[in-house]
């Protein structure tokens, strides 16, 4: 859960993308409606909603869309727990990424930019994360 500072720093960085929504409002409405958000996901989600021209008002956020994956971490999906690596000492490590099987050796698995049940991420959300990688 972000803190109210938090709130407010990720409302300052909306509205120096969007001048038009006021930090006032939208420390308000990310307090009623996405307060149970982590704030990394809250703070991607909402300048990426913000990045996008078509978008009117923040309330897009309520749904789901690229902005949410985009926050995700590379190979989580938002559905059921990965798979875990199969090899003895491994189990820890999901499947799709394991890091012992890399410094093993071992790897087989599918690339970082495969999700586990081998959906390639969207291309429109792996330049947001390039694109949001490169300012920081």
């Amino acid at each position: 859960m972000p803190t109210r500072d938090e709130i407010e720093r990720i409302a300052a960085a909306m509205n120096a993308i969007r001048p038009a929504w006021a930090v006032r409002s939208l420390v308000t409405y990310l307090e009623r409606h996405h307060a149970a958000r982590t704030y990394r996901d809250l703070a991607v989600a909402g300048v990426i909603v913000a990045l996008d021209e078509r978008t009117q008002t923040p309330k897009l956020l309520e749904q789901h869309g690229p902005w949410w994956a985009a926050s995700a971490p590379p190979g989580d999906t938002g559905g059921p727990p990965a798979p875990k690596c199969p090899h003895p000492g491994h189990t820890s490590y999901p499947a799709h990424n394991c890091g012992a099987c890399r410094s093993e050796g071992l790897e087989t698995t599918a690339p970082r930019d495969t999700r586990p049940r081998g959906v390639p991420m969207p291309a429109t959300v792996r330049a947001q994360i390039d694109r949001l990688r490169r300012m920081s």
